[in-house]
């Protein structure tokens, strides 16, 4: 059987450096399109990176917030008597029976 030429010289056109140039070029636009315009781009991820900034802070501001209402409780627990009279008298608004309060405005 004979074979024909045709095969052999359909690459004869290639050099030797198509191959690596055009696999650099497609590297480079793969890299291009990633950068910019894929679904985590530059600009993704630098608005990613500062929501996750203002999350970590509200989270240490709960956790202060957390830390203060354990130390209230830890303090009502210890004193409840002074607690429950500073209750009555700020958020109730009571008085003792000899007592006379004398609100001020400003």
């Amino acid at each position: 059987m004979r074979r024909s030429s045709w095969g052999k010289k359909s690459f004869i056109p290639l050099s030797y450096d198509v191959l690596p140039k055009s696999f650099f070029l497609f590297v480079l636009f793969y890299t291009f399109y990633n950068l910019f315009f894929s679904q985590y781009n530059l600009l993704k991820l630098f608005q990613l990176k500062e929501s996750s900034q203002k999350i970590e802070k509200s989270i240490d501001e709960y956790t202060l917030k957390n830390r203060k209402s354990e130390q209230l409780l830890e303090l009502i627990e210890e004193h409840p008597e002074v607690y429950r009279e500073k209750f009555a008298r700020e958020y109730m608004q009571l008085q003792r029976p000899d007592e006379f309060i004398l609100l001020l405005k400003e």
